[in-house]
Order: structure tokens, then C-alpha cells, then sequence
């Protein structure tokens, strides 16, 4: 049996003009973002930049109001959680509280779920690569996602620092190196170190094609794309040799995007 939850909202969204205006018009996105979303925000000189930082959390809080939907919960036009990040620029959410005074009071910060007054606070992960946004949010402990366009080329000096022997034979991962960066990189993101993670001590290996894939998630897809084009592929990864990973990572012609959770044993194997 699967580790994964089967609450996991998945968004991937193209940068439309469209898409722009409406992020640069959502005033429930201020209240989603904590202050040192907005410090960052304002730090962003560039319009492609702000874009991408507006965007990929706009449908992350889109995503969170599905996921309110999934618990039984109403969704509200102003946010009842917040965005913010820890130490290692992991994002987490907060839950949000409003005083006497109208002053947002932090509860409590975690990047794991935790539960007050009842209250529960999914894992997130955001990614974004060129024109394509990726979200994700779930009721794991963890989660990490990565995006990528498949034209990105993966120099073989990343190879031969980051791929193992034994990876590089895999003939989807020599044929198309990018999946194999973005699988590790969800990996990374899910252990949620930043650069202490050290990429180099992931092993990834790819599960036999006709491994089951249907779990009950909830993916929220952009019009623009159809499901048909996407092909779906289930993985198992390692860190150090201690600590495993699955996951699923969608092949579609403009983008690679992968996922990853936390799993209980090696490989998927029930214990």
C-alpha cells in the first residue's frame, strides 16, 4: 500500500497575460502572504520575477481553499492561515489569528502538521520554471515539488556530480536527464534542508511501468492542458541511505513536474 495521502492538491498553471492581471488584482492574496512575503515581494525589481513570485502563491492559496473544501471547511475571501517560509527558505503555513487590536498573532510555526483548536495545517511546496507554476499542498508531514521545461539541458558536469553510475544507465534517465533532476529536486525540497540536503545523497530509481498510479488525488489542471498528454510515473528515492522518499513525476510536452513525500520503508514495500 501507497504512503502517499490521498489529499494532495496539485496545481500546474502556464503565465498567461490573462493570469497576470488577475494576480495583480487579488487583495485576499495579501493576507494569505505573512510580512516577509511582502519584504521579498518588494525586493523583486523585475515584472517576469514579481510574476512568477505572485503567481505560483496565488494558486497555492486557490489550492488551500479546495483543500478547506476537502475537510468540510466553507472557504473565505480572507485567509485564516498565512505563508511564510523558515530559516532554510522552506514555505509553511501558519494559522492566522486576528486580536482584539486586528494584529495577525502567530499561533504557532511549524513545518509539520500540527493541530490547535482543532485546526489543521496541510504541508506546501511551490515551484516555478519559466513560463510554468507548480503547487502543491497536502496533509503529509512533508512535501517538495519541482518543475521543470524539458528542453532544460543538463550539463554533464551536473551529471557527473549529481547522478550515480547506476542512474545514468536507467534509459529514461539517459534519454531524458531533466526527469531525473526534477524527481531529486522535489526530493530536497521535501527534506526541507535547502542546500544541507545535499542533492549528491539522493538515489532515485524508477518503479516497474505498470506500477498503479490511481490513488484518489485531487489535480487541479489548467484548462490549457489536457490529461491525456501527460504521462504519469511512480519513483522511490533515498537519502543517505537512510531516510525514503516516493513519489510521481508527470511528463507532459511543455513541462516535467514531480513530487515527493516522505515513505516508511525502501521502495514502497509494506513492512
Amino acid at each position: 500500500m501507497s504512503n502517499i495521502s490521498p489529499y494532495i492538491y496539485l496545481s500546474i498553471s502556464p503565465i498567461s497575460q490573462d493570469f497576470v492581471k488577475h494576480v495583480d488584482t487579488q487583495d485576499s492574496l495579501a493576507s494569505f502572504l505573512a510580512v516577509d512575503q511582502h519584504k521579498r515581494l518588494e525586493k523583486i525589481s523585475t515584472k517576469t520575477r514579481k510574476v512568477e513570485f505572485l503567481g505560483v502563491r496565488s494558486i497555492l492559496f486557490k489550492l488551500y481553499q479546495r483543500y478547506k473544501l476537502s475537510q468540510g471547511l466553507l472557504p473565505t475571501s480572507q485567509a485564516d492561515v498565512y505563508l511564510t517560509q523558515d530559516e532554510l527558505g522552506r514555505p509553511y503555513l501558519g494559522l492566522s489569528k486576528m486580536s482584539t487590536r486586528n494584529n495577525r498573532e502567530t499561533v504557532y510555526k511549524k513545518t509539520n502538521i500540527e493541530k490547535v483548536e482543532n485546526a489543521t495545517i496541510p504541508s506546501v511546496s511551490l515551484s516555478h520554471s519559466k513560463q510554468w507554476l507548480a503547487a502543491v499542498i497536502s496533509d503529509q508531514s512533508r512535501i517538495g515539488i519541482d518543475i521543470e521545461i524539458p528542453s532544460r539541458m543538463v550539463s554533464e558536469a551536473l551529471k557527473s556530480r549529481f547522478f550515480t553510475q547506476q542512474e545514468l544507465q536507467n534509459d529514461i534517465f539517459s534519454d531524458h536527464p531533466v526527469w531525473l533532476w526534477a524527481i531529486k529536486e522535489s526530493v530536497v525540497k521535501c527534506i526541507g534542508k535547502g542546500i544541507l540536503a545535499d542533492m549528491t545523497k539522493v538515489v532515485v530509481r524508477m518503479a516497474a511501468v505498470n506500477t498503479s498510479t490511481k490513488e484518489n488525488w485531487s489535480i487541479n489542471r489548467h484548462p490549457s492542458i489536457l490529461s491525456g498528454q501527460e504521462r504519469v510515473y511512480t519513483f522511490y528515492a533515498s537519502h543517505a541511505s537512510k531516510d525514503w522518499f516516493e513519489g510521481r513525476v508527470w511528463i507532459h510536452p511543455l513541462y516535467v513536474c514531480a513530487i515527493a513525500v516522505p515513505s516508511l520503508n525502501e521502495g514502497g514495500k509494506n513492512e
